[in-house]
């Protein structure tokens, strides 16, 4: 095999292969029916082909002001560039799967890139975040699809404690108790000695223990605590005093009787006189897969087989299946521990398929076994092998001679990758599934050189990359290349994710895979079993038969262009055909029209590049007018964002090694110097902030007089979130929480209550710092606003929480937050209702409030008229995600003068996301190296454009002034 397969070579391999044998049986099946069934798989995959999505970064975290550069490969099942889609959306979510960026990036003949900046004013703080990328398209075929990749960004400054754990949990009078020892320094490494620090241990957002501590000399603490039987993102948070170092550690609890282990025989069965292979998968608590070992008895508690897992958590074992049996696997688990799980219980009649798929012959070994039953009733079957979407292999058997058949499947019918082998009965219903690998070795071979090898720091260095494919030729292709300073990022290692293992293996699978490299890396005999172990246990991700034979509705269209669609109805919510769509843009300056269809359908298109879209849609209907017309944007909603299982991601301070220490002190050192890239002398920052303005704002204390603002840039940045996003984004200390009837500070909350919903008192409510929160919006209470129809009965929580979720920054021109008592003591004197009312109707002693006890949110709109927002008739303000465009990697020029005016502390050494290699393979990309000898790690991975992939690294040793290269 010298090339992927293609789709034509495909089809030709299902005619060559079609029979076992063919015979008339008591379920009648035939070759024409076989023929039907293989041209509606080929047939559903042509008309809804899968989209599978990589993004190549150039390291694997990052830090607060630091910039992720990317390489978007889109490709299709045959591993050719899609062009089915080419919009691609970017989400990145903190660790509460909030997300806080999207992006979109248009693909060109299936590939695309950018960057993205973590600045504190996008809203990243340091943390875990996890990228998600798709298409619309990918929505059709589930979640499985999208690309994920988990990244931890550690902060922008050096005053991080740095902390070493311990942790171990102990079953004490039936409650779990967690022992932690910790560890604190500063980044240097010297001892947080004999400081006091507060600790709060935290169960997701409720706290469940606190305590002020003092560390020892050597800066350590234990501390002991109960925890739930079920925690839910168990967390220390630990801070000095002053409150400038922090660290806040995951805590990672391995209990062993909490492993979640899994018995899957082939086929989902155990059936009796059959042979059965049964594959295990064993999870530890913290998500990490952990080894086990075992045997398995059955209800006489005779041991009848053994197992261990080989790589991974993961294993599999032989069983002879006896009729009337209970089998029961005893697992031992790390610790020691001895826990008991049953396994499926055991059928009577059936079949069962197997496959076994030696690594150097080049064929796979099909048995399919079955009952005496299944013998008897006659029946034939179809074996159908799929791999990339289509249909590779397809026969007909039957049992008619024998209770099993036994065939050999040449590996050269499929191409590499997953193939999928499915026993279907007459009446198209899928009975046993297999997936076995298949590896032609014909990804790409990418080679490194450098043009010399005598070098200086800060020289330049040309790299050539030759890539070729497997019988040798030259392959032209568009590859990224990412070059890193092993001092400062630990590069993935081979073991982790790429281009190949995410292309060919991780994106058929369900679920978390520890490590996938592994498997297609490692060329050994252990390494393959373990790979065929995975995939006895993992599951497979592509649509199903029934989706095949029933073609289900394809809700999410694939976006090819920036576009505006809608249409335009009247007032009795009926499509207005006929109608003059107008569209308006500033910047740029664009103005199209349209007529809608007989549907009351427009759509605009062709659009020019838009930094950050605002339209103005206006429809008109024949007389001219806009009256008794409205229009609707058919804006594509993104979907949940539900981050996939695995485990959690350490920051960067706790049990970090000098790689990490290094790049978190470079990092910090950048930032200082960053408006200094060619030399010059650093100066101490001096920040100038121009006061932020709300036009046509209420605010009583006048414009820009506000503790927090949010103007209207900032509600042209949030595009389409929500107030209650808004507000939980930007404003510390804004949460939902209840009222006490104990009172605080003197002040009843029942008579806050009253105040801030305007006579309706409330138990639970929105706070800012511990405070009550009204809304004013245009000047307007919101609470009278949308009060109840009944006059004593104002706005309740649930109206105030629907009313921030169901309107959007785009309604608004800016909000001001006032908290503090200077801004609040306007707003207090405006909107009080009198001691004297609230008293009189809820008889209450005399109170006395103050500014101190609330905060206001004043909101205004874009119309001006309050908290009632709608649209103008016939007009439409929209605002759809903008297109990211890519900048320009800042790469220097070292000259002679230059080479000693500043220090280079890159991390990301270079980053190319287009290098083409030409007729003869070959490409050259010069870049110049840092000031310190060291390592540096090359990673390049691209495609060919016609189903070939490849990736490859290679590591950089600069030297006292010698460079050596060598490939990994």
């Amino acid at each position: 095999m010298n090339r992927n397969h293609t789709a034509y070579g495909l089809i030709f391999c299902i005619i060559c292969s079609l029979f076992f044998r063919a015979e008339v049986s008591a379920q009648a099946v035939s070759k024409n029916d076989l023929l039907k069934i293989t041209a509606a798989a080929d047939t559903f995959r042509n008309q809804h082909p899968i989209e599978k999505l990589y993004l190549q970064l150039d390291k694997p975290y990052y830090a607060v002001g630091d910039t992720i550069w990317f390489k978007a490969y889109l490709l299709n099942d045959y591993l050719i560039p899609s062009d089915k889609s080419r919009i691609i959306n970017i989400d990145i979510a903190n660790d509460s799967n909030k997300v806080i960026k999207q992006y979109r990036v248009t693909a060109e003949r299936g590939l695309s890139g950018g960057n993205i900046s973590l600045n504190e004013k996008e809203g990243f703080t340091a943390g875990t975040y996890t990228i998600r990328a798709y298409t619309n398209w990918m929505r059709n075929f589930g979640n499985d699809y999208f690309f994920y990749k988990s990244i931890y960004v550690s902060g922008s400054n050096e005053n991080n404690l740095l902390v070493n754990t311990l942790f171990n949990t102990s079953d004490v009078n039936n409650a779990y108790v967690l022992s932690a020892k910790l560890l604190f320094s500063d980044i240097n490494k010297i001892p947080f000695s004999v400081a006091p620090l507060r600790l709060d241990v935290m169960n997701g957002n409720k706290r469940l223990y606190r305590q002020k501590l003092q560390t020892g000399v050597d800066g350590s603490l234990d501390i002991n605590f109960n925890i739930p039987e079920k925690p839910a993102a168990l967390t220390i948070i630990a801070e000095n005093e002053r409150k400038d170092k922090k660290a806040i550690i995951p805590v990672d609890i391995k209990r062993p009787e909490n492993a979640d282990v899994q018995f899957l025989p082939e086929g989902g069965n155990l059936i009796a006189g059959l042979p059965a292979h049964i594959g295990f998968k064993a999870i530890g608590e913290n998500g990490k897969a952990i080894d086990i070992s075992g045997i398995i008895t059955d209800h006489n508690q005779n041991k009848v087989a053994e197992f261990k897992s080989l790589y991974s958590g993961i294993g599999s074992f032989d069983l002879a299946v006896e009729s009337g049996k209970v089998y029961t696997a005893k697992v031992t688990l790390p610790g020691g521990l001895i826990k008991e799980y049953p396994l499926p219980n055991v059928k009577n009649a059936g079949l069962v398929l197997r496959i076994k798929n030696p690594m150097e012959s080049d064929s796979v070994s099909v048995s399919v076994a079955a009952t005496n039953d299944v013998v008897r009733a006659q029946n034939s079957y179809y074996l159908i092998g799929k791999a990339r979407g289509i249909v590779c292999y397809a026969a007909i058997f039957d049992f008619h001679e024998s209770n099993a058949i036994n065939r050999k499947i040449a590996k050269s019918l499929f191409p590499t990758g997953i193939a999928h082998f499915t026993i279907m009965t007459a009446n198209r219903q899928p009975l046993n599934e297999w997936l076995v690998f298949i590896d032609h070795h014909d990804n790409l071979d990418i080679q490194f050189k450098t043009d010399k090898q005598n070098y200086s720091s800060k020289d330049s260095i040309n790299l050539q990359i030759t890539v070729k494919d497997n019988n040798g030729n030259p392959v032209k292709g568009n590859f990224s290349l990412a070059v890193t300073d092993d001092a400062q990022v630990k590069t993935d290692s081979l073991n982790n994710e790429n281009f190949i293992t995410k292309m060919l293996l991780t994106s058929d699978l369900k679920g978390y895979i520890e490590q996938p490299g592994y498997y297609l890396n490692s060329k050994t005999t252990e390494a393959w079993q373990a790979l065929d172990n995975l995939l006895l246990t993992q599951g497979w991700v592509g649509y199903d038969w029934g989706h095949v034979f029933n073609p289900p509705a394809f809700a999410f269209r694939p976006e090819r262009e920036l576009a505006v669609n809608g249409s335009v109805l009247n007032v009795f919510n009926k499509p207005v055909k006929g109608t003059n769509v107008l569209l308006f843009s500033k910047l740029p300056a664009i103005l199209m029209d349209t007529i809608t269809d007989e549907n009351g359908k427009f759509v605009f298109d062709g659009f020019p590049r838009v930094d950050t879209p605002i339209f103005v849609l206006k429809a008109v209907n024949k007389s001219g007018k806009s009256f008794n017309v409205r229009i609707n944007v058919d804006d594509i909603k993104p979907p949940d964002f539900i981050k996939p299982a695995g485990p959690v991601l350490m920051p960067w301070y706790v049990n970090s090694d000098s790689t990490l220490l290094n790049y978190a002190k470079n990092h910090s050192l950048l930032m200082r110097q960053e408006n200094f890239p060619m030399g010059g002398h650093i100066l101490k920052e001096v920040k100038i902030k121009a006061k932020k303005i709300v036009h046509g704002s209420q605010n009583l204390n006048g414009p820009g007089e506000a503790d927090i603002i949010l103007d209207e840039k900032d509600m042209e940045a949030a595009g389409k979130k929500t107030l209650l996003q808004l507000l939980q984004e930007n404003v510390k200390g804004f949460t939902e929480g209840v009222f006490t009837t104990g009172g605080r500070k003197g002040v009843n909350d029942a008579f806050l209550s009253a105040y801030v919903t305007d006579l309706f008192p409330s138990m639970s409510w929105y706070f800012i710092g511990g405070k009550p929160m009204k809304l004013i919006v245009d000047g307007i209470s919101v609470s009278k606003a949308i009060s109840h129809p009944t006059p004593a009965v104002n706005a309740s929580f649930f109206d105030m929480r629907d009313y921030l979720k169901s309107h959007s920054a785009e309604d608004v021109k800016g909000i001001e937050i006032i908290h503090t008592a200077g801004y609040a003591a306007a707003y207090l004197s405006r909107f009080d209702p009198g001691d004297v009312i609230i008293q009189a109707m809820y008889n209450f002693p005399p109170i006395d409030i103050s500014a101190s006890d609330f905060a206001f949110v004043e909101i205004t709109t874009r119309g001006g008229h309050g908290p009632i927002i709608d649209n103008t008739p016939g007009m439409y303000l929209y605002k759809p995600l903008p297109l990211s465009l890519p900048k320009q990697f800042y790469s220097p020029r070292y000259t002679v003068t230059t080479k000693d005016t500043i220090k280079d502390y890159r991390s990301t050494i270079f980053w190319a996301p287009n290098v083409l290699t030409d007729k003869e393979g070959k490409a050259t990309v010069t870049f110049y190296a840092a000031d310190k000898k060291g390592i540096y790690t090359v990673i390049v991975e691209g495609t060919d454009g016609n189903g070939a992939i490849g990736s490859g690294r290679s590591k950089v040793n600069i030297k006292d002034r010698q460079i050596y290269l060598r490939s990994e």
